[in-house]
């Protein structure tokens, strides 16, 4: 319990309260309450998944071992999950939420009136740096991106502003492909189903799974090709470029490299910005001790997920720089996702 609270001793100095005693009130506070865990899309998706192992282990290490309910609420590209996160919901540490991972460049480009702030959420932790992709079926007449530079290929997507709508858009706009998107899937099941029915070609912004899940099944089985890698590399795909690597000049590399940042967001943690501080650190502290946890590692070992992880202070950070971008930048990023 001390290590938790290691960053609190002038707080609590202030207040008159010595470490144990804080951390018996937090202990009181959340073993009479059950947490909720919001999840910003669909069952049964990547985000789902992660919110699900998550509730599995982190009430073991929360003090007070609160339990822990997954709901979902999904919609405008996880916003109504951050607007209850932000605006409605309890503001005393008992509803976290994995949002989306767009979230942040959402509001940076100006795509929603939504009233939250990416930089004043409490950001508990993200769980690993993932590794984005973008997908075509073998049926596709696109076999690499310099085909998609001469042909057409139809890329599904949830919505306008989802992964999978944005990264056509923006290599049409940074790299003179000739992807065409078509929008309205029911979350990334959804474009699944629309793969396998051939409606469209390909999916873009997924999340590579290392051994595990439908895209590396497809990609073992021949199904499909991985044209890039977004965000980071894989040991799996040696051959497959990085995104950011195709650039040709300074400033589409800062686009490109603006636009790979939801892949070290990942599948964010948050609480609403007024949680009390003391929560906060309890919670970041049980997050850390819960990605260490050897039933966790075995549990995201069968999912396929690998843990690198990004801490709440690192991802605050993130936040606070991609809300103060150049103007220039998110002029050009404007341009790249219109429709």
């Amino acid at each position: 319990m001390r290590r938790i609270f290691y960053a609190l001793p002038a707080l609590l100095a202030s207040l008159g309260l010595s470490p144990r005693v804080q951390a018996d009130a937090i202990s009181d506070f959340y073993s009479s309450h059950t947490i909720r865990l919001i999840v910003a899309t669909p069952a049964g998706g990547p985000y789902d998944n992660h919110a699900r192992l998550l509730a599995r282990h982190l009430g073991d290490h929360i003090p007070g071992h609160p339990t822990i309910v997954v709901e979902n609420l999904a919609g405008a590209t996880g916003m109504l999950a951050a607007n209850y996160v932000y605006n409605i919901g309890p503001q005393d540490g008992t509803v976290l939420a994995n949002l989306h991972n767009m979230l942040p460049l959402i509001k940076a480009l100006g795509q929603s009136e939504v009233k939250v702030d990416p930089a004043r959420f409490n950001w508990i932790g993200n769980m690993t740096r993932e590794v984005g992709d973008m997908i075509v079926t073998t049926k596709s007449p696109v076999k690499t991106l310099e085909d998609a530079k001469h042909t057409s290929a139809v890329i599904g997507a949830p919505s306008p502003m989802a992964l999978g709508a944005i990264y056509p858009r923006v290599m049409n706009y940074a790299l003179n492909t000739k992807f065409r998107v078509v929008t309205g899937y029911d979350g990334a099941a959804g474009v699944t189903h629309a793969m396998e029915q051939g409606e469209v070609d390909g999916d873009a912004g997924d999340t590579w799974f290392s051994g595990q899940g439908t895209t590396y099944d497809w990609y073992k089985a021949g199904k499909i090709r991985v044209l890039t890698l977004i965000g980071n590399r894989t040991p799996d795909l040696p051959d497959v470029p990085l995104l950011v690597d195709l650039a040709s000049n300074s400033d589409d590399k800062a686009l490109l490299e603006l636009f790979s940042a939801p892949y070290t967001i990942g599948k964010p943690t948050a609480v609403g910005p007024k949680v009390p501080a003391a929560r906060v650190t309890a919670l970041r502290g049980a997050y850390a001790a819960t990605l260490q946890d050897p039933a966790f590692l075995a549990d995201a070992k069968k999912l396929g997920i690998e843990i690198a992880p990004v801490s709440g202070g690192e991802l605050a950070r993130l936040m606070a720089k991609l809300m103060n971008l150049p103007p220039a930048l998110v002029e050009r990023a404007k341009q790249a996702i219109a429709p």
